[in-house]
C-alpha cells in the first residue's frame, strides 16, 4: 500500500515539475516552435514602452527649445546620447534589431525571413503606429506617399513581417482624433484588463510631426516637431496619468543633424518609474534596445544590442 501511495505522489511531483517548467519557458517571452509568442512575465521596471522617433536634430539644438528643455526635466534625460549612423534608416534599424544588417544608405531593403535577422518583433507582442501610412489588405511596401517615409517603419523591411504580421503596423489619421492609435490608448485606460496595449509600441510621426521637412531649415523643422509633440501628449497621450502606470514613455531622435560627428541627440525617458535626472554617461540607439530586452528577460538579438550597456541609473 505505501508502494502505491508513493508512487502516485512521485507522478504528482513529475506532473508539477512539467507544469512549473512549462510556465517557466512561457514567462521567457522566446517564440515557440508554431511561431507564437508566448506569455511573458511582468518586467523588472516597466510593463509596457511607447517610442517615439524625431528627426535630424542635435542635443543642444533641441535642449534650447523650451517645450522639450521643460520635458528633460520631467523624467530622465541624457546628456550623452548618440545616434549610430548617418543616414536614417540604418538607425531605425538598429532600434528593433539591434544591428542595421550592413545598410549605409536610406534604400530600402528587405531582409529574408530566418534566423540571422530576427527582430523584437520575435519575441514581443508590438505595434508600429505610422502616421498616414496607406494600410490595405496587403503590406504597402513603396518607399514614401504623401508625408509617409517607409524608411522611419523599420519592422516593414522584414519579410517574415511583411507575410506574416504586417497588420501590426497601424495607420494613423492625423485628421481623426479619435484615430487607431488614440482609440486604442483611450480603451486602455478605460479598462487595462480589457483591452491591453502592446509591450512594445514604437510610434513613427509623419515627415511633417518628425520634424524631417522642411529638411533644408532645421530650426523650422525643429519648432514643428516640438509643437506637434506638446499636442501629442496633451491630447492623445497623457504618460503622466495613473491610468497609464507602468508605461515607459521614450522619446528620442533618429540622428544629428546633417553629419554631425559629435552625434549627440536629446533622448529622454518618461514615465512613473523613472527619475527626474540628467544622466551624463554615453548612451545609443543599442542602449535602449538592450535595455528593453533586459527589462523582460529576453535574450539579445544581434552584437549591436548585446554589447550595449543597458541603462540602470534610471528606474526609483
Amino acid at each position: 500500500m505505501k508502494s502505491k501511495r508513493f508512487s502516485g505522489l512521485a507522478k504528482i511531483c513529475v506532473l508539477a515539475l512539467f507544469i512549473t517548467c512549462a510556465a517557466a519557458f512561457a514567462s521567457s517571452g522566446l517564440q515557440t516552435e508554431n511561431g507564437k509568442t508566448a506569455v511573458l512575465a511582468p518586467g523588472k521596471h516597466f510593463d509596457r514602452v511607447l517610442i517615439v522617433v524625431l528627426e535630424n536634430q542635435d542635443y543642444t539644438s533641441a535642449m534650447s527649445d523650451q517645450f522639450l528643455s521643460k520635458l528633460a526635466t520631467k523624467g530622465t534625460s541624457f546628456s550623452n546620447f548618440k545616434n549610430l549612423y548617418h543616414p536614417s534608416y540604418p538607425n531605425y534599424l538598429a532600434m528593433i534589431a539591434g544591428t542595421s544588417f550592413g545598410t549605409r544608405s536610406d534604400h530600402q531593403v528587405s531582409f529574408p525571413n530566418d534566423a540571422e535577422h530576427r527582430t523584437i518583433a520575435d519575441l514581443l507582442d508590438w505595434k508600429n503606429y505610422a502616421e498616414n501610412y496607406p494600410s490595405g489588405v496587403q503590406p504597402y511596401l513603396e518607399s514614401s506617399k504623401g508625408k509617409y517615409a517607409r524608411k522611419h517603419v523599420p519592422f516593414l523591411s522584414f519579410e517574415k513581417i511583411q507575410k506574416e504580421s504586417y497588420g501590426n503596423v497601424v495607420s494613423v489619421d492625423t485628421k481623426d482624433p479619435h484615430n487607431a492609435f488614440v482609440t486604442a490608448v483611450e480603451m486602455f485606460r478605460k479598462d487595462p484588463k480589457k483591452s491591453s496595449l502592446p509591450r512594445y509600441m514604437f510610434y513613427t510621426p509623419n515627415l511633417d510631426d518628425d520634424g524631417h521637412d522642411p529638411f533644408y531649415s532645421s530650426a523650422k523643422g525643429l519648432q514643428k516637431s516640438s509643437r506637434w509633440l506638446e499636442t501629442f501628449f496633451a491630447t492623445w497621450f497623457p504618460w503622466d496619468q495613473k491610468e497609464m502606470k507602468g508605461t515607459l514613455v521614450i522619446v528620442t531622435f533618429d540622428e544629428s543633424e546633417g553629419d554631425d560627428k559629435n552625434d549627440r541627440i536629446y533622448t529622454v525617458f518618461l514615465g512613473d518609474m523613472v527619475k527626474n535626472q540628467t544622466v551624463n554617461k554615453e548612451y545609443n540607439h543599442y542602449s535602449v534596445l538592450r535595455t528593453i530586452e533586459d527589462n523582460f528577460s529576453l535574450p539579445q538579438l544581434n552584437s549591436g544590442d548585446a554589447n550595449a550597456a543597458p541603462i540602470t541609473e534610471a528606474w526609483r
